[in-house]
């Protein structure tokens, strides 16, 4: 964590990331009080990913933010930011893909592929992911 910070992620100090996570880009990172990243996930940061509070990156989640343009015959770099709010879960083995918000208390389903922004307590699954059903969180 101190040498992700050394080379100017911006990391709560309850943050926690698993030391086999991959963090490319740790410059455009930031991440909030009590969240976590997990084993094997990668975080590619060609553009910037706020990761909120109470956050939880499972294991082998891939957060990218750049692709290529097919239209364009150099196959040009496009890259777009990606935000997870706050209470944010996304599963084992998901991939959330450049552009994408999810937020507050979004839950992303083991092995989905997320390609659109979610709404506040959306539960979302699937290739591409689609929305299931919202949560019910009783008090």
């Amino acid at each position: 964590m101190g040498l992700l910070r050394l080379f100017g992620a911006r990391l709560a100090p309850s943050a926690s990331i698993h030391p086999s996570a991959r963090i490319d880009y740790p410059w455009r990172l930031s991440m909030g009080h009590q969240s976590s990243i997990g084993e094997k996930a990668w975080i590619y940061c060609l553009d910037h990913i706020t990761i909120g509070q109470h956050c939880c990156v499972g294991k082998d989640v891939y957060l990218i933010t750049g692709s290529h343009d097919v239209s364009s015959p150099q196959f040009n770099l496009i890259t777009r930011p990606i935000t997870l709010a706050d209470g944010v879960w996304v599963a084992t083995g998901a991939k959330v893909l450049p552009g994408v918000t999810l937020e507050d208390m979004t839950v992303v389903a083991a092995g989905a592929v997320v390609v659109k922004s979610t709404e506040a307590n959306d539960i979302v699954g699937g290739n591409p992911a689609r929305f299931i059903k919202k949560r019910i969180i009783e008090t």
